[in-house]
């Protein structure tokens, strides 16, 4: 062989052992990205099965402090309204909500039906209605407690 082809095959081996060496490197950092997500992924674990645990014993606690948290357990007011939205095909029908809710139950022609509907939901559910005028405004609220 001459000269110049040697010196060739030499720079071609050169190179060859850097690429290798350049893949084994990725392959070590993606396999530390790798193990490291994956031990991200067990303290996080670990840190949500330590909030569950520790969650029940506050919660204890606070029950017997405070009677706010009765509350919260109530459940949700009905919500009786006229529907305006103009691009819906229930425009200016009247519609029964659960109270936080973007969800209609149910649409009626009347409110009269409605608020018949919504007492019923009430009543089977141990929570009270709200009623709206046309514009929006509240009619009517049962204060009434339900137990």
């Amino acid at each position: 062989m001459c000269f110049f082809r040697k010196r060739r095959a030499k720079k071609q081996a050169a190179e060859q052992q850097k690429a290798l060496e350049v893949k084994k490197q990725e392959d070590v950092k993606t396999k530390e990205d790798v193990i490291v997500k994956e031990a991200e992924v067990k303290v996080s674990e670990e840190k949500t099965v330590e909030t569950k645990v520790q969650e029940p014993v506050k919660e204890a606690e606070t029950t017997k402090d405070a009677p706010v948290d009765n509350k919260a357990k109530k459940p949700a007011k009905y919500h009786v309204s006229q529907n305006k939205d103009s691009d819906s095909p229930h425009f200016k029908r009247w519609r029964v909500r659960k109270q936080g809710s973007q969800k209609t139950i149910k649409y009626f022609d009347t409110q009269a039906e409605a608020i018949a509907f919504a007492e019923e939901l009430a009543e089977s559910q141990g929570s009270s209605i709200v009623i709206h005028k046309v514009d929006g405004s509240i009619r009517k609220q049962d204060y009434t407690k339900k137990e």
